[in-house]
């Protein structure tokens, strides 16, 4: 009895700066509709979400050991940050803030989950121990991580994802597209593209969408396979290789082996005039080419 009783008059005096630690927030501040905003964030998450009104507003709470939300610049350059007093990856702060819709994002993390949403600016995220998603309409984009996913989805314009060790997936996008992975699956689809570079060195490649005439596709990857789904229509100059694995293609064309003495197989073949270009190479894996149906 005397135990549990130093322990609930011990849990009584905590209490109280436990929650004087977790500081909410409710802030704004007018901002352009096409300005930029600059967001710090170490750990814990960051939520960007766009709208339609000429201001950023901040809201969330500020982890144990964090001693204030920075909000600087004027309206054209907004600058949000967390500052703290000791080191700033063991602070988790939560941060959801709004901004209209057209500004430029730029968001650094070191281990905070990031998700941007509904902005068609550019959106630039790097983070190391941090999973990124940015979904809508940005014409740019460019999402980059250590250890984490990467998911994009919706983007129209030049769209850069990569990380290191985790899965780069993305979708109902369309434009440029260069995405990698050191150790991880990577997948693309959605609608038109006129560039596509894909890259993992331990990992499987999946690309799936329309592409413009005189479109470039390039897939490397050292140990995995790569599935094409391609367009029936499609007008351009294959070059396929692998050296260890199978290729299959529903476009024709016979496998070949360009030495005995090895387990290289190349493909070479032309569809339509030739406008376009696609290269595959893995070092141990399966090439399957398939046309959409």
């Amino acid at each position: 009895m005397k135990i549990l009783t130093s322990m609930m008059v011990v849990a009584l005096a905590v209490a109280p700066a436990s929650l004087r630690a977790q500081q909410k927030l409710d802030e704004k501040r007018s901002a352009a509709r096409d300005g930029v905003v600059e967001i710090e964030n170490a750990a814990g998450s960051i939520r960007v979400i766009g709208w339609n009104r000429a201001e950023v507003t901040v809201t969330g709470t500020l982890g144990p050991g964090a001693e204030g939300l920075e909000i600087s610049g004027g309206s054209h350059r907004t600058q949000i940050s967390v500052e703290t007093n000791r080191n700033p990856h063991g602070i988790n702060s939560d941060l959801e803030i709004h901004v209209p819709a057209g500004s430029r994002i730029e968001i650094n993390s070191f281990a905070a989950t990031i998700a941007v949403s509904d902005v068609t600016g550019a959106v630039t995220a790097e983070g190391v121990n941090s999973s990124i998603s940015v979904a809508g309409g940005s014409k740019e984009v460019s999402a980059q991580t250590v250890n984490g996913t990467v998911d994009v989805s919706g983007a129209t314009g030049r769209i850069h994802a990569e990380s290191v060790n985790g899965t780069v997936t993305v979708k109902g996008g369309s434009g440029s597209v260069e995405a990698s992975t050191t150790n991880g699956r990577l997948s693309v689809a959605g609608g038109t593209f006129e560039r596509v570079g894909l890259e993992t060195v331990s990992g499987s490649i999946r690309f799936e969408g329309d592409v413009t005439k005189d479109a470039s596709i390039e897939a490397q990857t050292v140990s995995g396979n790569v599935d094409l789904v391609l367009p029936a229509s499609i007008s351009a100059d294959f070059s396929v290789t692998t050296f260890s694995g199978d290729i299959q293609s529903d476009f024709g064309g016979t496998a070949r082996r360009p030495n005995k003495h090895t387990s290289q197989k190349e493909l070479e073949f032309t569809t339509g005039d030739g406008d376009g270009k696609v290269d595959v190479q893995t070092l141990s894996g399966t090439i399957v080419i398939k046309k959409r149906p």
